[in-house]
Parts: C-alpha cells; sequence; structure tokens
C-alpha cells in the first residue's frame, strides 16, 4: 500500500484526541511506514492512559530501532494495559528496540497477554535477553 510516514505521523499525532480509548490495533503490515511514523505513535502512546489492549503490527516496514524505542519508552507508561501485541517482523529493528521493549514490561503490572514478534528483524542474544529478564 501507499500509507508511509505521513499518514503514520497524523495518526500518531491525532491519538492525544483519544483519552478514554481502551483498545487500539493499528496495521501497517507492508506499508512505506518507517521510524517517522512509528515515533509518532510511539510518542503519543503516553496520552492514552485508560489504553488496556493494544496491537502494533509493522511487518515489512521500513522501521529499525528509533522507532521501536520510541514505542517501548511509552508503553511502560500504560499502566492499565493488559494485553500487548507487537510485530515487527521483517524490520530493521535491532536488539535497541528489543531492548526498549523488554525494559517497558517490568512497569506493566496489569500485563496478562504479550506476544512480541521479531522475525527476520536485527534482534541477537542482547535484545532477547532484555525481554527475558523483564517477563518476571
Amino acid at each position: 500500500t501507499q500509507v508511509g510516514d505521513a499518514g503514520a505521523v497524523a495518526i500518531g499525532n491525532n491519538l492525544q484526541h483519544l483519552k478514554q480509548l481502551q483498545q487500539i490495533t493499528l496495521n501497517f503490515f507492508h506499508t512505506q511506514v518507517g521510524n517517522d511514523g512509528a515515533v509518532a505513535i510511539g510518542n503519543n502512546l503516553q496520552n492514552l492512559e485508560q489504553l488496556q489492549q493494544i496491537t502494533l503490527i509493522f511487518a515489512y516496514t521500513q522501521v529499525g530501532d528509533t522507532g521501536a524505542v520510541a514505542i517501548g519508552n511509552n508503553l511502560q507508561k500504560l499502566e492499565q494495559l493488559q494485553h500487548i501485541s507487537l510485530c515487527f517482523s521483517e524490520t530493521h529493528v535491532g536488539d535497541a528496540g528489543a531492548v526498549a521493549i523488554g525494559n517497558s514490561l517490568q512497569n506493566l503490572k496489569q500485563l496478562q497477554q504479550i506476544t512480541l514478534n521479531f522475525w527476520a528483524t536485527q534482534v541477537g542474544d542482547a535484545g532477547a535477553v532484555a525481554i527475558g529478564n523483564n517477563l518476571q
């Protein structure tokens, strides 16, 4: 599809108006979205204080560590979150992005379900260890 960073940035920047939102699914599968779009979405997640369920699909996009770090850094602020599903398959995400997402998990005390997909990325042992160590 033709959706790119401009579209994802517009969506991300307008998330701040949805303060009562409890569930969100954003599917950017096989689009032109890159770090700018993922950063805009990530940076505005903190405004969704009532969010309980999030699904973000960035598979087959241009998203890398910068976008994944923004998402991870802001997920940790969503204290009501119970269900997380993140798909970064076939992206440029590496250890830095996985570490940020992993570190966010330790602050989410209400979590009941986690699905993380890093198939065909640059994530190595450091990223996987960070995720594993924060599943306590």
